[in-house]
């Protein structure tokens, strides 16, 4: 499964409806996008922490959630709300991962909340890294249907300290960090990443990978049998994997 990390941002804004159909129509068969909280405590679909307006960093955990779109209106800028997208998730053929910024009890209790009432428990995932997830992970207890997904940094590590219980794991470097995919191709060949993969599967973890943006992080991954993969370069991953 190619999941579009952000929608298919090469086409229209990242986190947006447009880039979400724009990832679908050219084959994803799943969406990547991020969540964080407003000042006055409301989701929306955001990655950064601010929303640029006017050239100017407009901070969202400083602001309402009534005054950033006032001013998204103005600046015809786009800043999904949580309704809106789960409006959209509803009617849409894909899984929809959601990566939480955001700790907060409050966060987590709300995505609970929309993905029980449509009964999404199989279309939604909540990922994030641990640190950012420990509230989602304690949810699991009395949501076991919940599906979360962990970002292991330093995956490899995963032997001598198995991750908390989860529905998946996340293996994979951070095009934003220099010399992650350096890092990660030296100390992972396709061989031991299919050693980690069988050893994550036996302990309960589906296992996807991401951000994959080249042709060799593909062969890296589909070698290891690793075929669930999050990418900002839909076509070609959608192509390559078809192959």
């Amino acid at each position: 499964m190619v999941i579009a990390h952000r929608g298919y941002s090469q086409t229209a804004q990242e986190n947006t409806v447009s880039a979400f159909n724009a990832a679908i129509k050219a084959g994803a068969r799943g969406i990547e996008c991020d969540i964080r909280l407003t000042k006055d405590k409301k989701a929306v679909v955001n990655h950064n922490s601010y929303i640029r307006i006017k050239g100017k960093k407009i901070s969202l955990s400083k602001h309402s959630l009534a005054e950033l779109t006032k001013l998204c209106k103005i600046s015809k800028q786009k800043l999904l709300t949580l309704n809106e997208l789960f409006k959209y998730i509803k009617k849409a053929r894909a899984q929809f991962f959601l990566e939480i910024k955001s700790s907060s009890p409050t966060l987590i209790e709300e995505l609970i909340k929309k993905i029980e009432k449509d009964d999404l428990w199989k279309r939604v995932h909540v990922i994030g890294f641990s640190f950012v997830l420990k509230n989602a992970l304690k949810a699991q207890a009395e949501y076991p249907k919940l599906r979360v997904g962990q970002l292991l940094l330093f995956s490899h590590l995963s032997y001598i300290k198995k991750p908390k219980k989860s529905y998946s794991v996340l293996l994979g470097w951070l095009d934003g960090i220099k010399g992650s995919q350096a890092i990660f191709r030296t100390l992972n060949s396709s061989k031991r990443l299919a050693k980690m993969k069988k050893f994550f599967e036996k302990n309960g973890f589906a296992v996807i990978g991401g951000v994959i943006n080249n042709k060799k992080g593909f062969e890296l991954f589909k070698k290891a049998g690793i075929t669930d993969i999050f990418t900002d370069r839909v076509p070609e991953a959608v192509s390559f994997f078809k192959e």
